[in-house]
């Protein structure tokens, strides 16, 4: 068994970090639970962070201790501490949203039991696990965003948080020529019956839009950004569906993508948007109270910033900003400092007349690391850009979207077998049906395929993968912006795909939980044709260390559970250890790490 040498070393980072502690340097995070960008955490999961050193429990609160599902809004919970309070363990109270995006933010002003304070802030995000579940895809309702004989509003953007916390998703739509926003609340059937308009001061087309909790009252408050100025919109909700206020902040001009951030580690939502016209990035940092500062320029890198995501890119705990340029026809990733700064790490050239329109991130190939998918309007093609983990991007796959005009783009895990799948919406032309959503199954490594196309009434201008009716899978629902209509997609639990497609195998293994872990941990696969599978257990050296399971499985999903002992019973010493699903002509190896 082959295990690369940044392994090694990685391993001896761990256990110097474990074993060494230096009272007067910051303290350090050294493990966090569930793994960054893992893609099947369990709806009730609960978060563990592993320290270096004593910690101060009482620096751990609800202002320095932020969990926020991108659908659910802001998680609430209990702490508590194991191992002389060196490792914290956050139990939430609700579980959360069915294939959601989670972000787990520590401030800087938690502090050691010397009251030193970490150096820096700490965040990672991770995606929680659906049902599995068909990639068949149907259409079961169409609805209207317009009032009784209302024209064109021209609907674009839309954002699934359950603002009235009834666990639920809603659905807020920006609109382009009223100026406003709409507000759908979801019948807790998983349709969208009735809708309340909230205008939009100072809008001059309103469209790309995020959730977060900007003035730290435990409710889903929304940031709009208007292409044609330089304004931002921040909505700041009740908890029952309205807003209490709606301010507007400048920005740069021409506000086409917009995405929240901790990007100073002060503990509160800023916001950071691409200005396609002003060709640059804006920082809005927040006060804490919902209130923004005068923009900080940031160039991105490109010509014609017009899309942006945040995440860890290179595993320091600090988000990073990737940029996609419009009129350079690249991709841009630039490096968080911890402090507000951005520095540029890596671009990379799309095929001349990409045109980015939208992008967005997740780990596509299960190799830990984020990576970026890319909408591209001007070829029609959507682009998948592989992260190493080190701030640096590559170009890997260029896929036809089947219709022109793609504006939007979505990653989630629509079939339920821990990767995330790929939806991109097609605008086409303003010919009736000249607008579709294509849809690819992800094949475990970062390819795409088996395209599926969804025709739109007239132009598919955005999609949004969400469990809207709470059956544990995902849903899309997608908008057409010149028929101002929402179509709602369901995915049918009833209806898995049985058929093994040749050359793939015929199981998937999934990330274990909890990792890190003591004294267990879980190891959850899916088989597809039912065979004989075994789930060994390797140490660093690749000697075999236990064999947890060796048997005919039949077709669905097992768990099988390790507790850190050897095949006679003997507890294992802390460290890195391998496990590996295996069937007569495919094997997979997946890492973990034990701490004792």
């Amino acid at each position: 068994m082959y295990f690369p040498n940044r392994v090694l070393v990685w391993v001896g980072t761990f256990l110097f970090c474990t074993l060494h502690t230096n009272a007067q340097s910051p303290p350090q995070i050294i493990g966090v639970t569930p793994t960054p960008q893992e893609i099947s955490a369990p709806p009730n999961t609960m978060l563990t962070i592993l320290f270096d050193r004593v910690m101060d429990s009482l620096s751990v609160n609800d202002s320095t201790f932020q969990v926020f599902g991108r659908w659910s809004g802001v998680m609430t919970g209990s702490f508590s501490w194991e191992d002389g309070y060196s490792r914290l363990i956050f139990t939430p109270d609700a579980d959360f949203f069915s294939g959601e995006w989670v972000t787990v933010s520590l401030s800087r002003e938690i502090r050691d039991s010397d009251q030193h304070t970490l150096s820096h802030g700490f965040t990672f995000n991770f995606w929680i696990a659906t049902h599995s579940s068909s990639l068949e895809l149907n259409q079961v309702d169409v609805i209207s965003v317009r009032q009784p004989g209302e024209g064109h509003i021209q609907t674009y953007g839309a954002y699934a948080g359950d603002l009235n916390r009834d666990g639920y998703t809603d659905y807020t739509v920006p609109n382009e020529i009223s100026n406003d926003v709409r507000v759908f609340l979801n019948d807790q059937q998983g349709g969208y019956q009735n809708f309340e308009i909230f205008p939009l001061p100072s809008a001059n087309r309103p469209s790309t839009n995020e959730g977060a909790d900007f003035n730290g009252d435990g409710f889903i408050d929304i940031a709009v950004g208007n292409t044609q100025n330089n304004q931002v919109q921040v909505l700041l909700g009740d908890g029952n569906g309205q807003f209490l206020s709606i301010n507007s902040f400048p920005a740069g001009n021409g506000v086409r993508g917009l995405s929240v951030a901790d990007i100073d580690d002060d503990g509160d939502m800023d916001i950071i948007t691409a200005n396609r016209v002003s060709s640059n990035l804006s920082i809005l940092l927040n006060d804490g109270n919902g209130l923004f500062s005068a923009p900080i320029y940031v160039e991105g890198g490109g010509d014609g910033e017009t899309a942006c995501a945040v995440a860890d890119a290179d595993g320091d705990g600090i988000l990073d900003v990737f940029v996609g340029s419009y009129q350079s026809d690249d991709i841009q990733l630039l490096i968080g400092d911890g402090n507000g700064g951005l520095v540029l790490s890596s671009s990379v050239n799309l095929p001349a007349g990409s045109r980015p329109w939208m992008i967005t991130v997740g780990d596509v190939n299960h190799d830990g690391f984020v990576d970026v998918v890319s909408a591209n309007s001007g070829t029609a093609t959507a682009s998948v850009i592989l992260g190493d983990g080190n701030g640096n991007l590559q170009l890997s796959q260029t896929y036809s979207t089947g219709a022109s005009f793609p504006l939007a783009i979505d990653l989630g895990d629509i079939d339920g077998d821990g990767d995330l799948d790929m939806v991109v919406s097609n605008f086409g032309t303003t010919i009736p049906g000249s607008g579709k959503w294509r849809l690819w199954e992800n094949d475990g490594n970062g390819h795409f395929i088996h395209p599926a196309d969804y025709p739109a009434p007239i132009a598919a201008s955005c999609a949004v993968l969400h469990d809207r009716d709470n059956d544990g899978d995902l849903d899309m629902t997608g908008i057409d912006e010149m028929d101002d209509k929402l179509i709602l997609f369901a995915t049918d639990l009833s209806a898995v795909n049985n058929e093994i497609s040749p050359g793939l195998a015929s199981f998937h293994l999934y990330p274990n939980y909890p990792n890190p872990f003591n004294p267990f941990t879980n190891i959850r696969f899916r088989v597809m044709k039912p065979g004989k599978l075994t789930v060994n257990i390797y140490n660093l050296s690749g000697e075999l260390i236990r064999t947890l399971a060796d048997r005919y499985y039949t077709q669905g999903e097992f768990t099988v559970q390790w507790d850190g002992s050897n095949s006679i019973g003997e507890k294992v010493a802390s460290g890195i250890y391998f496990y590996q699903l295996s069937a007569s002509q495919f094997s997979v190896t997946r890492k973990m790490v034990l701490l004792q």
